[in-house]
C-alpha cells in the first residue's frame, strides 16, 4: 500500500491506534500512521523537544520567526496550541521581507493569514527599512558582485540580524525557528566542509552575554515529514522555493542528505548525535557589537560589517553617477 507521499505504508491499519487506515510509514522506526495519529505524534514529539532540551518557560514572550512556508507555519500552529495551555506566555510572529518581487508577497500573506486564523499578534520588518537596501535591489546594483558575495550570504546575515532587532523592540526573552532535523545537520556539514567544526549546538536555548536565545522545537522532526503534517493539517504554504536558492551551497548538501537519508534511513538522526557529542563549549564569550550593540564574537558583528560595506559601494556609486562618466564605465561598476 502506498501512501499519498509515495511512501510504503506495508500494513493495512495504523501502527498506533489499530484502526484508520495508515497514510505514512515511519521507515527508521517501522511504524505505521493514520492521519490523525501522524499529526499526534509530531505534535508530542515537538512537547517532547521542548522538554527535553528546556527550550522554553512558562511565562516566555515567544517570537516565531514565518516565513510562510510549510516548515514555520507548522511550527506556529504547534506553538499556539502549546501556547494555550501557559496563561502566563505569550506569541508574536514575525516576518522578514527581504525584496524579492514575486516570491516573499505570497509568503507574507500566507502568514498573515495563518496568523489571523490563529489570533497570534503578526509583524513585518522589511530589509529597506532596516538596511537601506531591499535584497533584489543589492543584486540589481551589482553591490553582491562587488562584495563577491551570493544573495543567501547577505540575505541569512540580515535575517539574523533582523529577527534580533525585532525580538528586542517586542521584547520577547526567546526566538523560536522552524529550523527541521534536516535544517540542522545541514548546516553543521556546511561548516565541516568549510574546515571548520560547529562551536555550538543549534536551536538549542543559550542565556547570558545580552543573548536573546533562539531554539528549534521541530530540530528532531525530518523535513519530509514537516511537510506531511502541513498537508494533513490543511496548512496553506508557498510551495514555490526562493529563486536564489538553486545557487546556494545549502542546496547542493540538502539535495545530498536527501538522497543518503532516502537509501540509509535515520542517517541524519545519527549524525546529528555523532555531530552535536564533539561540539566542544566555545572558549570565551560574546561581546556586544560596538556599532549596533548586538552580542558579536568580534568587534563589529557581521550585520553591521555587511551594513557598512553595502553604503559605502553605493555611497562611490553615487559619486561615479555624479560624475557624468561614460556608460560603459557605469556599467562596469555593476
Amino acid at each position: 500500500m502506498q501512501s499519498k507521499f509515495g511512501l510504503e505504508t506495508s500494513t493495512r491499519v495504523c501502527g498506533v491506534c489499530r484502526e484508520s487506515q495508515p497514510v505514512y510509514r515511519q521507515v527508521y522506526s517501522g511504524v505505521s500512521f493514520c492521519a490523525s495519529c501522524f499529526k499526534k505524534s509530531v505534535e508530542k514529539r515537538v512537547r517532547k523537544t521542548i522538554s527535553r532540551y528546556s527550550l522554553l518557560r512558562e511565562d516566555d514572550r515567544i517570537l516565531v520567526a514565518v516565513s510562510g512556508g510549510k516548515d514555520s507555519l507548522s511550527l506556529l500552529k504547534i506553538l499556539a496550541k502549546i501556547e494555550r495551555e501557559y496563561p502566563r506566555a505569550s506569541l508574536v510572529a514575525v516576518s522578514i521581507d527581504e525584496g524579492i518581487p514575486g516570491y516573499r508577497d505570497e509568503a507574507l500573506r500566507l502568514a498573515a493569514d495563518m496568523c489571523r486564523r490563529l489570533g497570534v499578534e503578526h509583524r513585518v520588518y522589511a530589509f529597506e527599512d532596516l538596511f537601506g537596501i531591499s535584497l533584489s535591489e543589492a543584486m540589481s546594483r551589482g553591490v553582491l558582485g562587488r562584495l563577491g558575495l551570493g544573495a543567501c550570504s547577505l540575505c541569512g546575515v540580515w535575517r539574523r540580524k533582523a529577527i534580533s532587532l525585532a525580538a528586542r523592540e517586542l521584547k520577547a526573552t526567546v526566538v523560536a525557528t522552524a529550523h527541521t532535523l534536516d535544517d540542522i545537520v545541514q548546516t553543521y556539514l556546511m561548516d565541516i566542509l568549510r574546515g571548520e567544526f560547529p562551536k555550538a549546538p543549534i536551536g538549542l536555548r543559550r542565556e547570558g552575554n545580552g543573548i536573546i536565545p533562539r531554539i528549534a522545537p521541530l530540530r528532531l522532526i525530518p523535513e519530509e515529514e514537516v511537510v506531511l503534517y502541513a498537508y494533513l493539517s490543511r496548512i496553506p504554504f508557498q510551495e514555490i522555493p526562493c529563486p536564489n536558492a538553486q545557487n546556494s551551497q545549502r542546496d547542493l548538501v540538502r539535495t545530498f542528505l536527501a538522497q543518503f537519508e532516502s537509501r540509509y534511513p535515520g542517517s541524519l538522526f545519527a549524525a546529528l548525535k555523532t555531530i552535536e557529542s564533539g561540539i566542544m563549549p566555545r572558549e570565551g564569550g560574546l561581546t556586544p557589537c560596538q556599532v549596533c550593540g548586538e552580542p558579536a564574537s568580534k568587534a563589529i558583528c557581521r550585520a553591521c560589517e555587511l551594513e557598512s560595506q553595502v553604503s559605502s559601494l553605493l555611497a562611490e556609486k553615487g559619486r561615479l553617477l555624479g560624475a557624468n562618466i561614460g556608460v560603459d564605465d557605469v556599467q562596469s561598476i555593476d
